[in-house]
C-alpha cells in the first residue's frame, strides 16, 4: 500500500506543475508565471494566425497516450474501456469550450493578405487572448482527467506511466505553443504590438 501511493503521489506531482520541465529544458517561461506566460502566447501569431483546433487536444491527451500503450502497460480490458469511456467523456464535457475555440480561431486570423486595419488588429489581439484563455480551460480539465487515470492503474503499470505522464506534458505543452504561438511568430498581428487603450 505504501508504494502504491507514493508511485501514485509521484505521477499526480508531474500534473501539479504543467509544463515546468520542458520551460528548463528550452529555457523557456512557460513553468513560471501563469499570467505572464498565456498572455505571451496570446499575443503571438504566426502569418495564417493560430491553427489549434479540439482534435490537437485529443492527439495529446494522456488517455491517448494509455491506450497506444496498451501492451507495454499490460492494460486489462476493463482498464481499457475505462480509458475509453473517459476519453469520450473528456470530449463531451469539453464540447461547448471546442465550439468557442474554433469561433475564436477564426476571429484571431487575419481577413486579408496585406496588412491588418486598425480594427482588424485590435479584433486579432482580442480573439487571441480568449483563445488562449480558453484553451487554458481545456488544458485543466485534461490534466485533471490525466490525475484521475492514474488510480486505475496498479502499482506496476504506475511505475511504468511516468514516461507517459511527462510524455503527455511535453505534448501538450509544445503543442500549445505551437498552435496558439505559430511557428514563427513574434509580436502580436502586424507587429504593432497590442491595440491602444
Amino acid at each position: 500500500m505504501t508504494q502504491h501511493r507514493t508511485a501514485l503521489a509521484a505521477l499526480a506531482a508531474l500534473l501539479l506543475v504543467p509544463g515546468t520541465s520542458v520551460a528548463q529544458s528550452r529555457g523557456g517561461k512557460m513553468g513560471g508565471s501563469k499570467e505572464a506566460d498565456w498572455n505571451a502566447v496570446a499575443t503571438k501569431s504566426g502569418p495564417g494566425g493560430p491553427t489549434i483546433s479540439p482534435k490537437d487536444f485529443g492527439n495529446a491527451s494522456i488517455f491517448k497516450l494509455l491506450i497506444d500503450r496498451k501492451k507495454d502497460l499490460k492494460l486489462t480490458e476493463a482498464q481499457l474501456a475505462t480509458f475509453k469511456e473517459s476519453d469520450a467523456k473528456l470530449k463531451e464535457v469539453n464540447a461547448d469550450r471546442f465550439k468557442l475555440l474554433d469561433s475564436l480561431k477564426k476571429d484571431a486570423k487575419p481577413r486579408t493578405s496585406g496588412t491588418p486595419s486598425p480594427e482588424d488588429e485590435v479584433r486579432m489581439v482580442i480573439a487571441s487572448e480568449a483563445l488562449s484563455a480558453v484553451a487554458r480551460d481545456i488544458r485543466t480539465t485534461y490534466d485533471d482527467a490525466a490525475k484521475a487515470a492514474l488510480p486505475v492503474l496498479d502499482d506496476a503499470q504506475q511505475k511504468s506511466a511516468v514516461a507517459l505522464m511527462e510524455k503527455y506534458q511535453q505534448e501538450m505543452q509544445s503543442m500549445l505553443r505551437e498552435k496558439l504561438g505559430g511557428r514563427g511568430g513574434g509580436g502580436a498581428p502586424g507587429g504593432r504590438g497590442r491595440p491602444p487603450r
